[in-house]
């Protein structure tokens, strides 16, 4: 029953808007075939930890501190002979197209081959220890994995050493860190960012991948002064172009301040909240947020030279239909003349 409530509490974090691959992610996790055996070579080369946590507030929806559950892990790993090399929030994995292709690529550059899933709800934790099997959603359908639940997390643990060594896996992870070392965002930015809109999006398509109900991003597109189309979300960028679309629109979905380094943006460890601005008519509406609030954050990638648009102001929001409305009013400030 707990393996239920645990995979229910999670699911119902997954909105329509979510990333098709986080929807396979957890359909995936539901198959996991669990054995009392732990993964063959988890002893003997590098290990991810994946940690989520119910959020601290709903509306709008704020981060709570993971730390201390890491800080808790990573001695008890070290223990059992786990080399936990970096520690990332699952949903920042998950927070966009092209941020989770980045992602994949970090993981791959540090030859991690193995993950812990630590997941608490609020009550109880689900430690998932597997390897890492497929490229595109991290795991398998029905690959077999090992895990272990419980109030306690010292506790499950200190179980995890003793079944560690009481096995006759490998041992070779001997210079294993005692504190957590936690990952960095990745950077999205292949091209050229610009903090402006592309003269050129008047006399180009944009494609809009179908990110959530189409007829909700409709309605907020509707404001878009240019052309624009729905495309599927399994695209090829290449392939849009032979479809006549030059230009393509993203957003990554996060934190505020991980937002902001994913998409380049300079940050101040002084900052406590960041404050976003639209336009709309010449009047500013400013809103300022926790830089621990979920927030989306729109941009615009010219497909052929990988050039980012981000726009002229921060114009993140809780909701991505309002984070969308932002970006199309100070994108209809700077280019539509009136």
């Amino acid at each position: 029953m707990k393996s239920i409530r645990f995979l229910l509490a999670f699911l119902l974090l997954i909105s329509i808007d979510t990333l098709a691959q986080e929807k396979e992610f957890y359909n995936r996790l539901a198959t996991l075939n669990y054995s009392d055996q732990l993964p063959e070579e988890i002893l003997s080369s590098k290990t991810v930890v994946f940690i989520k946590v119910p959020l601290k507030n709903q509306s709008p929806e704020i981060r709570a501190d993971w730390s201390g559950i890491a800080e808790v892990a990573q001695p008890g790993f070290k223990k059992a002979g786990i080399d936990a090399v970096t520690y990332y929030y699952m949903d920042d994995i998950f927070s966009g197209y092209e941020s989770y292709d980045a992602f994949l690529d970090a993981l791959d550059a540090r030859d991690l081959s193995h993950a812990a899933f630590l997941f608490y709800d609020g009550l109880s934790y689900k430690l998932i220890l597997l390897k890492l099997k497929d490229r595109s959603f991290l795991i398998a359908n029905n690959q077999e994995a090992w895990k272990m639940e419980g109030n306690d997390l010292k506790g499950i643990l200190e179980d995890l050493y003793r079944i560690a060594a009481n096995s006759n896996l490998e041992k070779t992870n001997l210079l294993i860190i005692g504190n957590p070392q936690y990952g960095e965002m990745v950077s999205i930015i292949k091209g050229r960012r610009s903090e402006f809109y592309d003269l050129n999006f008047s006399s180009e398509k944009l494609a809009v991948p179908q990110f959530a109900d189409t007829a909700a991003i409709a309605e907020v597109m509707k404001n878009y002064p240019y052309k624009w189309g729905f495309v599927d979300p399994g695209f090829d960028e290449k392939e849009l172009r032979t479809k006549g679309y030059q230009y393509i629109l993203y957003y990554t979905h996060s934190t505020g301040k991980a937002v902001k380094q994913i998409l380049g943006y300079e940050i101040s460890d002084n900052e406590s909240a960041y404050v976003s601005e639209v336009v709309n008519d010449g009047a500013s509406e400013i809103s300022s947020y926790n830089i621990n609030t979920q927030v989306y954050k729109f941009y615009i990638k010219h497909i052929y030279s990988e050039n980012d648009f981000v726009g002229k102001r921060w114009d993140a929001a809780p909701t991505w239909q309002k984070a969308l409305a932002n970006y199309i009013a100070n994108l209809r400030n700077e280019l539509v003349r009136k």
